[in-house]
């Protein structure tokens, strides 16, 4: 009986070959998908993480870094709309809140207000 040079694979074990091949190509074309960088984020993905590490760096020291309060109030339940969060965020309030449209872009008040958004 002539051997092979090469080994003969039956189909189960090619089956597994090409799943095991699938596997790893799925995995690499997710890997790309996610950010390489903190705070850079895909389209469509939610801003409260990216507001998070805003707020921390920029309002924390009023609002206290669980925003329930301190020098400035408790940032949770707020009734007010995404116009109003935006504003405020954007102008401050004279002698009350410091305006941050000098300091954050438009993207990042965004941010900050979808983090506020998330508050209960």
């Amino acid at each position: 009986m002539k051997r092979h040079p090469f080994p003969v694979l039956t189909p189960a074990p090619l089956l597994l070959v090409l799943l095991m091949l699938s596997l790893v190509l799925a995995a690499t074309v997710l890997s790309s998908c996610t950010p390489s960088q903190p705070g850079v984020r895909r389209k469509g993905e939610p801003d409260a993480p990216i507001g998070r590490t805003l707020f921390l760096k920029n309002c924390a020291h009023c609002h206290g870094a669980d925003a329930h309060g301190d020098e400035g109030p408790d940032l949770h339940n707020l009734d007010w709309t995404d116009e109003q969060i935006t504003a405020r965020i954007r102008n401050g309030k004279k002698g009350q809140m410091t305006a941050f449209a000098d300091k954050l872009s438009p993207e990042q008040i965004g941010q900050l207000k979808d983090y506020v958004r998330t508050l209960k």
